[in-house]
Parts: C-alpha cells; structure tokens; sequence
C-alpha cells in the first residue's frame, strides 16, 4: 500500500484550511463534492484553483489559490477577476481516496460568483494479490508502474510508482490506485524473479502471480589480448511489449579478478530481452534477442581510444565553476534548430572543473570526431580530432567573449508591445546534452515582460532563429467575451548583440527592425 500520499495531503489540507486565499475584488467560486457512487458528501478535499491570464500563451498551473471542503462537502474560494487580465480559471481537486480532477471554465466579464454545484469524485481504485510458486513469500517487493501515456492526466496528480511487500503468504495489496495501465515487477534481494507486462485495476481487482523460473548465466569478460577485465558491469534487461509500457532491468553482476560473472534471469522470451557489458575505458557490447542458454560464454571488450586535451579558458570564471567537452561525429551540420526532433546530440559530454586546465576523454572509436567546449561564461569551441592518429596533447582557446541576444515584441497596428509573448530560440548541437529530450527544451524560451522586452544571455556569437507565440485578444460586445487568436511568427537573426524590434501582423514582409 502507498502510503506517501496519505502522508503529503493531511498537511496541505491543514495549511489551505489554516488561511484560505482571497483576493479582493474577485471571483467567488462554490461548490460541493460527492461520492460518484453514493452521492455522500467528501470532507477534506484539496481544492485549488487559479484564474488564468489574457494573454498568456501557457495556462496558468500554479493554483495558487487553495482550500478545503468541510465536513458537508462544501468550499468556496475568491481568485482573481479582473476582465481585462484574465479570461478563464482552472480548478483541481485532491484527496488520498479519490481520483484527482481538473475542471475549467471561461470568466465572464462582471460576473463574481460561480457556483458549480455538485461535482463528483470517483474513488480510487485496489489491487489485490497473490504470489505463488516459492518456499519463502514474506518480503517481496511488488512494483506498480504506470504506463507512459502522455495524454493520461492522472499521472499529473498520481504517484507514478507504487511499492508493497507480500505477506508470509505471499498477498499484497494496493490501493490508490488510477484506472490506467501499470508495469508489475517482483523483485527478492534486487533481483527481479517476475515481470508481468500489463496490469489495468479498473478491469482487474484481484490477480495472481505464479513466479516464473530462473536461468543462470555465467560467463567471462577479456580484452583483445584475451586478458581478464576486472569489475565490468554485466546487466539484463527485460525490454517492454508495448510502446507506454516499461522497460525494467532484471539484473545486474560485477566481473571478479579473474573477468568471470554469474547471475540468475528471469526466463524471458528472447525478443524482449537484452544483456549489455560495459566498462569505463572499454566500448560497451550490447546483446539484443538473447537466449541465455545460446549466450557465449566468453564475452570480448575492446578498450577504446584517449584523446588528451589542454584549454585555455577567460579567466574571470568563479572557481568552482565547470567547462564540458562534448564530442560529436565529424560529419555533424552545426545548424541552429527549433525542430525538437532535430535532436543532433553529442554522444558523449564530461565535465571538468576550470582549475584544471588538462582532460581526458577515453572510450572513443579510432574514428575522426569534432569536439565542443562549452560552460557557463565560456563561448564555444570546436575543434576536429582524428581519434587514431592523435598521439599529442590537443590544445583549444575557449576565451572568446560571449553575447546576448535582445529585443522587443510590438503589435505592427498599434505599436504597442506584446507582454507574455513566448520566444523559443534555436539551439545548436553544443548545447544539447545526450538525455535531451524535446520536452527538456523548454530551456531555449522566455515570455516578454510587460514592455514586450525578451533577453537570452550567455550565448556563443552566431546566427539564430526565433519562433515567437503570442495571444491578441479581443472583447465582443455581442458576446460579451474576449476572442483570444493564437499569433505565430518564425524569424532569422544575422546575428546577436543587438536589440531587434519585431512586429507581429506586419503585412509588409518586414521581419524585424534593429
């Protein structure tokens, strides 16, 4: 059973109830809460709710405005109501036993109380079980995991994973529980002894789980020279059947003086299982589709490649500061990019401090690469290395100044600036680490304040492109609502170091002034 949330939401019940935040001049909001299923009042439910802004191109999810329903059900809640700054509110609602909620409704212009009436919670859900098929059941963990499906909303309010324990009968039990799809693991003493792919509590409250058997795999690691190698890491890993399930990591082992391992895996049909040796200095052997009893028994790693390196960096770095050198094939455009699948990033990045002027990057192919130093407060630097001819230490200067890129977003009819307009940047492959994912870069944009002013700082002098959002609202007298147009615009900038004034809805197909 998970108990983090029965812990976490006492206390934010008691906070919200300690103060609740009102706003003057705003918008009342009322409401009840009920049992989807017996139509009894719930005490105790977080709500909190936030008005979202005009011109905003994200909504608004702080809910900074927050409360509790009383023992009847009840709450109200005052959050802003100016007609001129926001256009609608977002509610959610929390409690341990129930399944969260979000509701959201347009604001209507001098309107101050909203009463939503009853609104009703579904209970979460339980999962009951059983684990057979073994001498000793006490002390098994049981792993729940949801499925990464980005459309579920419950995983914003959920917790992600759930862990129990089984009994001396082998019976777990889960509650909490959301009506999507989980990844169920069994683990004893860090070994996984059961996998089983898809769980789903809505369709399914009770289950049992014969665990299967164990294969054992035992093998030797050499080098090229058919010489042991020492505390290499030996994993495997069972891969997951569907696109939103979960891949889990069944085993690990470590190599012995004498390069031999030995590990127990749980039987698993070869297309869905992988074995990976790998060791710092050494190029790691992936093994896909592997059938343990087919597996050679002596495995070979080849030791890779050290290029050595000297830099010379500014020298008003802090001390205890950082420069990074990512390595990137030889043939990689540079190209700026505000394509999130054009991800061109580096295949290795380490990271050294700036009191050190030397590195060293081992592991790399006999092949030519081209090689990044980058940092905070360091412009970056490329150099072309061929990995198999480099026996000398490589020297680079990094100490080039760095810019900043700067301008102000206007409306081109009224000249007046655009406050909240969201400018995304191109980046280039510098500065994309190998775990970027498109939603990590959120990184490379920033809103226009209220001047419609934006600033990127710390950036390598080069070309960029800009990719600006912004909301142009409107109020109708007719319908008494504003009519918010989503407004795009994609530019070229020659280069930073200025201040560029850019307008949106120019009909004349000038981009932008400096």
């Amino acid at each position: 059973m998970n108990n983090t949330t029965y812990l976490i939401l006492p206390l934010l019940f008691l906070s919200a109830a300690a103060g609740i935040c009102q706003t003057p001049d705003g918008a009342s909001l009322y409401g009840t809460f009920i049992d989807a299923k017996n139509g009894q009042p719930i005490p105790d439910v977080l709500v909190r709710a936030d008005a979202e802004k005009l011109t905003h191109v994200y909504p608004d999810r702080e809910f900074e405005h927050a409360t509790a329903t009383t023992a009847d059900g009840t709450f109200s809640l005052t959050i802003p109501n100016d007609p001129r700054t926001y256009y609608a509110f977002s509610l959610m609602a929390l409690h341990p036993q129930y399944q969260a909620k979000h509701l959201r409704h347009q604001m209507s212009p001098r309107k101050n109380r909203y009463d939503l009436g009853k609104i009703a919670l579904k209970r979460t859900l339980s999962l009951k079980g059983t684990v057979s098929g073994e001498k000793n059941l006490a002390g098994l963990i049981v792993n729940l995991k949801m499925h990464a499906k980005s459309a579920d909303f419950f995983r914003a309010a959920a917790p992600i994973e759930n862990a129990a324990k089984t009994d001396t009968s082998g019976n777990f039990h889960f509650t909490d529980l959301y009506p999507i799809e989980y990844t169920l693991t069994i683990s004893q003493d860090g070994v996984i002894i059961a996998y089983v792919a898809s769980i789903h509590p809505q369709k399914q409250t009770q289950i049992t789980v014969r665990l299967p058997k164990m294969k054992t795999f035992r093998g030797s690691v050499v080098d090229a020279q058919k010489h042991p190698v020492a505390r290499a890491q030996v994993y495997a890993t069972r891969h997951a059947e569907t696109p939103h399930g979960h891949s889990a990591r069944l085993a690990t082992a470590l190599t012995n003086d004498a390069g031999n391992f030995q590990m127990q895996v749980l039987e698993t049909e070869p297309r869905f299982l992988s074995l990976e040796i790998s060791k710092k200095g050494y190029f790691s052997r992936i093994y896909e589709h592997v059938d343990i009893g087919k597996m050679p028994s002596t495995i070979p790693l080849e030791k890779g490649i050290t290029v050595k390196g000297r830099v010379v960096l500014p020298r008003n770095l802090a001390s205890d500061a950082q420069f990074t050198v990512k390595v990137f094939p030889a043939d990689i455009r540079m190209e700026p990019s505000l394509n999130p699948l054009a991800l061109h990033k580096p295949l290795l990045s380490r990271s050294f401090p700036v009191t050190e002027s030397t590195f060293n990057i081992n592991g790399l192919f006999a092949e030519k690469y081209t090689l990044y130093i980058v940092g905070d407060g360091i412009s970056a630097t490329g150099i072309d290395v061929n990995a198999a001819a480099n026996t000398e230490v490589l020297s680079i200067t990094a100490d080039q100044p760095l810019t900043t890129l700067q301008g102000q977003v206007l409306w081109a009819d009224t000249e007046e600036p655009v406050p909240n307009a969201v400018v995304s940047r191109a980046w280039y492959p510098w500065e994309l680490h190998p775990f970027d994912m498109s939603m990590t870069l959120d990184r490379f944009e920033v809103e226009t304040d209220t001047d419609g002013k934006f600033q990127f700082s710390n950036l390598t002098e080069a070309r960029y492109q800009l990719h600006i959002r912004a909301i142009h609202a409107v109020f109708e007298a007719t319908t008494k609502r504003y009519q918010r147009t989503r407004v795009h615009k994609q530019i070229a900038i020659p280069a930073a170091g200025t201040t560029y004034r850019i307008y949106l809805g120019k009909q004349d197909g000038t981009p932008f002034e400096k």
